[in-house]
This record gives C-alpha cells, structure tokens and sequence, in this order.
C-alpha cells in the first residue's frame, strides 16, 4: 500500500490469534501483495468506515 498524506502512524493495536487464523490472514495479504500489518489495517479502516466512525479523517486509503 502506497504511503498517503497525512497522520504518521505512531500507534500499535496488538492482539493474540489462533495458528490457523494467522495463516488465513498471511495468505490473504499475500493474495494482495501486502504486508499483514497492511491487509489489517485496511480490514480496520473498512470496518471503521462502515461505522461512520473516520468522519473526522481527512484521508484514508481506499479500501
């Protein structure tokens, strides 16, 4: 995912998963030729969009 203008991200969200749900979630971001880190992020950001919870974020990645 290409860096955007904005907010520097500073910030960890950590989180404790099952073998097999890390290795859905690996082979789903390397299906996107992404990071993991990326592809849960953007999962995030979809998720808060949905919410209508970023109203308040300038810019966002395209999700």
């Amino acid at each position: 995912m290409p860096k955007i203008d904005g907010e520097i991200k500073t910030s960890l969200i950590s989180t404790k998963v099952t073998t097999r749900i890390r290795e859905i979630v690996t082979q789903q971001a390397s299906r996107e030729g992404i990071t993991t880190s990326e592809w849960l992020r953007k999962l995030i950001i979809k998720e808060l969009k949905n919410e209508n919870l970023l109203s308040m974020v300038f810019k966002t990645p395209k999700v």
